[in-house]
């Protein structure tokens, strides 16, 4: 019985660590559409893993979606299964662009963004055929022009 007590306030107080977690410091623009997409799909926000790139008047984000719930309006937002996805936005000359996805469990995963001009290069690993999902290992760029219209995926 102690045992059990002992477990699940561990599991608790994990849970209130996991909910106080700081973002990277991000502008206001940005962290408004991501709180916005999140609180949309009804998901949880990985702050740790967010990305933050600044050049002049734009800004690019890219950030994990965890435990996404769609529709399902019973469930608590983020606690709908273990898969995840990466979204991009940006700021751009002061007008918000995004979400798109840009990676997630079974495909993409980011490890290094590189802002340049009016484009935005991914760097990371794609799961490979004998690849567990945990653990892709195909080196991948994915590359995306930019402007106040939105992102295009710039395939190679």
């Amino acid at each position: 019985m102690m045992k059990t007590m002992v477990i699940i306030l561990t599991a608790i107080l994990i849970s209130f660590n996991a909910i106080a977690e700081e973002c990277p410091a991000t502008p206001d623009k940005i962290k408004k559409a991501i709180n916005k997409h999140v609180r949309k799909i009804r998901a949880a926000e990985y702050c740790a893993a967010r990305s933050i790139k600044i050049e002049g008047e734009n800004a690019i984000a890219v950030y994990t979606a965890e435990g996404a719930c769609f529709s399902d309006k019973t469930s608590t937002a983020g606690a709908c299964g273990n898969h995840w996805e990466r979204y991009m936005v940006g700021s751009i000359n002061g007008k918000t662009i995004g979400p798109i996805e840009v990676g997630g469990k079974n495909n993409f995963s980011d490890s290094e963004m590189k802002l340049a001009g009016n484009s935005v290069e991914l760097i990371g690993l794609s799961i490979g055929p004998n690849d567990p999902l945990c653990c892709p290992s195909i080196p991948q760029t994915k590359k995306f022009e930019f402007s106040q219209d939105g992102f295009k995926e710039i395939k190679p």
